[in-house]
């Protein structure tokens, strides 16, 4: 499909090339097909990078979900290590989509502001922790998830960015999964790090 192909080689092209070497023409050009075809399907440049993060994030949310729902009857604290695993690797993957290229221009910030991973996996997230609900002992969860959401995908974003060197992958993991047992007070059991 034209859609498909355009959102691929701009992808390839950002990535390769950076943002601004990512002209319609060029982006066109890749994909193989016309500008004039390009515009029907898309009206400038940013709103091509816009459905590109888009479906990203809606991919990435569509992997979460599934986690969730393989997981609700898994331990709480391996179910939050198999996603916390799972976001760690894939926005490693995709950190420029998701973290750099969405603050571009202001455009990009404008369109990208509802994308999250979040907002798409809110629901699946709230009924994991309401199947565990006799495990837990925070009071409004639907708030404190709120919280939590914005608290591990901003430590996980800070630490792709960051890349710190004296924390492995595995120990930042313990400690998400740490934070959000502690913060949902987890009272399932202590032995949530090797979960």
């Amino acid at each position: 499909m034209t859609s498909e192909a355009i959102l691929e080689a701009a992808e390839i092209i950002v990535l390769k090339d950076g943002y601004e070497k990512a002209t319609t023409n060029y982006i066109a050009e890749r994909a193989g097909v016309s500008i004039g075809s390009l515009y029907q399907y898309f009206p400038n440049k940013d709103s091509i990078l816009s459905a590109l993060i888009e479906l990203k994030v809606s991919r990435l949310a569509i992997g979460v979900r599934g986690i969730l729902r393989d997981s609700m009857d898994s331990p709480l604290p391996e179910a939050s290590r198999r996603i916390m695993t799972y976001l760690l690797v894939n926005f490693r993957e995709h950190k420029v989509l998701l973290y750099s290229l969405s603050k571009q221009t202001p455009e990009l910030v404008e369109l990208t502001r509802n994308l999250s991973v979040e907002k798409f996996t809110h629901a699946t997230s709230k009924a994991l922790f309401e199947h565990h609900r006799d495990e837990i002992t925070v009071k409004k969860l639907d708030q404190a998830l709120n919280i939590l959401e914005i608290a591990v995908l901003s430590n996980i974003r800070r630490y792709i960015v960051e890349s710190p060197t004296d924390i492995t992958d595995e120990e930042f993991i313990d400690e998400m999964v740490r934070l959000t047992m502690a913060y949902m007070g987890y009272v399932g059991g202590t032995d949530f790090q090797t979960a």
